[in-house]
């Protein structure tokens, strides 16, 4: 009977044994991975733990064109009526025999065939619509304003301009940059100022406290460094337009033929 439950005992402990050693071995690969997305959330939020001092190139630009604070916002461009999504070469193919010329051309009007690029193999790829790409940025951001400094300690003058900051930063203000980074066609100027005119844009603000229109709008640059900053108030009613904690603002503009939206999850850590 002894000799038996020491068995029993035994075999009990190497079960464990064999469930502990399953479960570390299946515990541990999933150990090192959040151990690893950890270093990898770190690294992206470098503006976290690094002085704005030692801020590399690439890390300043992601700061004010792709960081928490500055979105690209892409806007697809409607296509005409007689244009097609993409090239589909169909010949004479769902065309009426009576609408066939001579030469073997159908002529059916409202029949949509984009012609096929020549540099174009047949079976290419589709050609896809024709896209806008408008950056909006929070600039009421320690990180962007600091971004910007170390970009002009850089020597990087030229790509300060392109990104078209906000010429000031006041202290009752939240400002919004946006300009045209990818213009996508030829004629889409939407932030270009001319002698005769500015253009005609809405912009409005919104937080869980509501919604409120800019209090001054002001234009800066020319031609590809062409940016339109807006000025919104920080209150609503006398109370905060942000929360103390973490909030969120969805910035709205609507111009000649476009519009856009983007939504801000704000730190009130990194708000200036």
């Amino acid at each position: 009977m002894a000799v038996h439950k020491s068995i029993q005992a035994i075999w009990a402990h190497r079960h464990r044994a064999a469930r502990l050693s399953a479960a570390f071995q299946t515990i541990l690969p999933l150990m090192i991975l959040l151990l690893g997305l950890s270093q990898i959330a770190r690294a992206d939020d470098f503006w976290k733990h690094k002085p704005a001092a030692q801020w590399s190139l690439a890390e300043a630009l992601k700061l004010v064109r792709r960081s928490p604070w500055a979105r690209l916002e892409v806007m697809v461009f409607p296509l005409k009526e007689t244009q097609a999504a993409f090239s589909i070469p169909t010949g004479t193919r769902h065309c009426d025999p009576d609408a066939i010329d001579q030469n073997g051309n159908c002529l059916q009007k409202r029949r949509i065939e984009a012609p096929v690029d020549s540099s174009r193999q047949m079976d290419a790829a589709p050609i896809l619509r024709p896209w806008a790409g408008i950056l909006v940025r929070w600039e009421s951001a320690a990180p962007v304003a600091q971004a910007f400094a170390r970009l002009k300690e850089l020597g990087e003058v030229g790509a300060v301009t392109f990104q078209g900051p906000t010429p000031r930063l006041p202290a009752d203000r939240y400002v919004i940059t946006v300009k045209l980074e990818h213009p996508g066609r030829k004629d889409f100027e939407p932030f270009a100022v001319t002698p005769a005119s500015k253009p005609v844009l809405v912009a409005t603000l919104k937080t869980r406290r509501g919604i409120v229109a800019p209090l001054e709008v002001e234009f800066t640059g020319a031609g590809t460094s062409s940016s339109v900053h807006y000025f919104f108030p920080r209150t609503l009613d006398g109370a905060p337009l942000l929360g103390p904690g973490g909030d969120w603002a969805e910035f709205t503009l609507v111009g000649a033929g476009f519009a856009v939206r983007s939504k801000f999850k704000l730190d009130p850590e990194f708000l200036c």
